[in-house]
């Protein structure tokens, strides 16, 4: 295959992956000049019609779905007996393979991480799509950390109630037996719950660099899915918070009604768990028993009540004994809800972190720049050492960010793209690149909005660089498809399409662009166009329609019925007494019935000849 051209497009460069039914090579687009990734349905598989059934189900998936953080795709189609889907290429590694090189992901990079999964996850099971394979195999990572999930290989559209629990030659559970949901392992439907469960797998194993069950054999495997509890991953990791475990403890319940029921559900618990890192704000939706068992703890609370109302004379007689008593008791549970606050500053803010957290005292983290102090070392706390604090205060630690100075370089020449990269790399918020016809090589930087020398992260850089540019096509004529289809060509974006009326223009074709015909423009400029639309003609009557409204205040409409049977609705809105002159029209010809409606009532019905 390599060095083959398929399609008379796409030049086959080298193998990036193989899978059990396809292999995906890296590939050049000629009509673009762009590096895309292909997957090539094996040989072997084109006369088998589960896999090619299986190989159209993940071309017709990916066709629905279009998210930064999901592998999109760009063209599918055959080549004589060959199969492929043309996909965007991700220029990084599988998160399988940086979980093998680092062993263990950093908790608040895995939060990150896993909520932009939850990202993708959430648009698929929005567009009808269940993955029913997430998997770090399936989750690319490129050279700037963005997350993209691939392979619908076996994705299931939700309208499509079958499904496929074997193989046909290895007789094993679709999906992987390491991440799949207990109701794969039984054989069920898999549903948006079971790829939620697959994410909770997946975040265990960047948290620990171990998957919650393992074996010998994928039987073992899959039992343990759905008989064992998972070890807590702070046997793994100390360094694991309470509420980053009981999360994901919650995304992996045997029973589907108590993991959580939506992605953004389980991506907003993160969130709280980055800000709350003691835990204790997951909840697990009751079962009948537990709601019946609270109706009758309710009616046993009310006959306890009543008890203690007879019980309320002797109550007084005490109240002056525990009067006396009052001052000491205050004293002692002043001391069971406070707490001394320890001195935090210059800690790393993970032990910081798990001091409160030893205290369960509540915590809010916030961030700064600092020239005292290295990223992540607390340099402030809301509550100062020493101090007696209530368990219910939330106490500020502010951590440090690092330096909020750079050297900004002269990146003159250089690449507009890895100019960019490499500042967002020394930490720099907000960095932008815009192109501009030049003579300067495309994709080169010709300007940068900064002089070169110390700058702040947060002052926002702008690349000036050098742009592609074409030559604007004539779209005169052509139907709205040509003209997107010949723009996409052309490296040029369809904008708005706008009605227009032309007489001497066929209907559906184009009458007006927003640029130039033979102007040369930038790649990816955007071209608004204006499309033909069929004119219908109008009839008229020879005279207005004369309409008398009795008295003030009237609500006054009309009632048009055509030759044709149809009846238009013409409200007169609210109107004094006095006769009115009503010009008409229609889209037919011919005699029409018209009914004057005056607050409800019919007052008269009118023939109009239409000509």
């Amino acid at each position: 295959m390599i060095g083959r051209t398929i399609s008379g497009r796409y030049v086959v460069q080298a193998i990036v992956g193989t899978g059990g039914m396809a292999v995906v090579y890296r590939a050049l687009d000629r009509n673009t000049g762009k590096v895309v990734a292909i997957k090539v349905l094996r040989p072997e598989y084109e006369s088998d019609e589960e896999f090619v059934r299986r190989f159209s189900r993940e071309a017709e998936a990916a066709s629905k779905v279009s998210h930064e953080n999901i592998v999109n795709m760009l063209d599918v189609g055959t080549d004589g007996d060959l199969r492929y889907i043309v996909m965007e290429y991700v220029d990084g590694v599988t998160l399988k393979e940086l979980i093998r090189q680092r062993g263990t992901i950093h908790p608040d990079i895995a939060i990150r991480m896993t909520i932009r999964i939850l990202a993708a996850v959430d648009h698929a099971h929005r567009n009808g799509i269940v993955h029913r394979d997430i998997k770090p195999q399936n989750i690319l990572v490129d050279s700037a950390g963005t997350v993209k999930v691939a392979d619908f290989g076996i994705a299931r559209l939700k309208a499509d109630q079958t499904t496929i629990i074997n193989d046909t030659e290895g007789g094993t559970a679709l999906g992987s037996v390491h991440y799949f949901s207990p109701e794969q392992a039984r054989g069920e439907v898999a549903d948006e719950k079971s790829d939620l469960y697959s994410v909770g797998v997946v975040m265990y194993e960047m948290l620990t660099g171990t998957v919650p069950f393992d074996g010998e054999t994928s039987v073992s495997v899959a039992l343990k899915h759905l008989r064992e509890a998972p070890k807590s991953m702070r046997q793994h990791h100390n360094g694991i918070s309470k509420a980053l475990d009981e999360v994901v403890m919650r995304a992996l319940c045997k029973d589907p009604t108590k993991r959580y029921q939506t992605a953004a559900e389980f991506a907003a618990d993160l969130r709280k768990a980055i800000a709350k890192p003691q835990g204790g704000f997951v909840k697990y939706p009751k079962t009948p028993e537990q709601v019946e068992q609270e109706k009758q703890e309710r009616r046993r609370r009310r006959e306890r009540d009543k008890r203690r109302l007879r019980i309320a004379v002797i109550v007084v007689v005490a109240a002056a004994v525990l009067m006396s008593m009052g001052a000491g008791l205050w004293y002692l549970v002043r001391l069971r809800s406070t707490y001394i606050m320890p001195g935090l500053v210059g800690q790393e803010q993970m032990l910081a972190q798990d001091a409160m957290e030893q205290l369960n005292a509540v915590v809010e983290i916030s961030y700064s720049y600092s020239e005292d102090y290295e990223e992540g070392i607390v340099i402030r706390q809301s509550v100062d050492a020493g101090v007696r604090t209530p368990f219910s205060e939330p106490v500020g630690l502010t951590v440090s960010r690092g330096s909020q100075w750079y050297y900004l370089q002269n990146y003159i020449g250089q690449s507009a793209e890895e100019t960019a990269e490499a500042l967002r790399a020394e930490g720099v918020e907000s960095v932008s690149v815009e192109y501009v016809q030049s003579d300067s090589a495309p994709g080169t930087v010709i300007s940068v909005n900064l002089e070169e020398g110390m700058r702040a992260k947060t002052d926002p850089v702008v690349i000036t660089a050098g742009g592609q540019s074409v030559l604007m096509p004539s779209l005169t004529g052509l139907t709205r498809e040509d003209a997107e289809a010949i723009l996409a060509a052309e490296d040029l974006v369809l904008g708005t399409v706008t009605d227009g009326y032309a007489a001497d223009a066929r209907a559906g074709t184009v009458i007006g662009q927003s640029v130039g015909a033979n102007s040369q423009v930038l790649a990816g400029t955007t071209v608004d166009i204006t499309v033909n639309q069929p004119h219908s003609p109008s009839y008229y009557p020879a005279a207005k329609l004369s309409v008398v409204v009795p008295l003030n205040g009237s609500a006054a409409s009309l009632a048009v019925g055509t030759p044709s049977g149809n009846v238009q609705e013409i409200s007169l809105g609210t109107l004094n007494a006095g006769t009115y002159r009503i010009a008409l029209s229609s889209p037919e010809a011919g005699i029409h019935r018209v009914r004057v409606i005056i607050d409800g009532v019919t007052m008269e019905t009118v023939k109009i000849d239409f000509e």
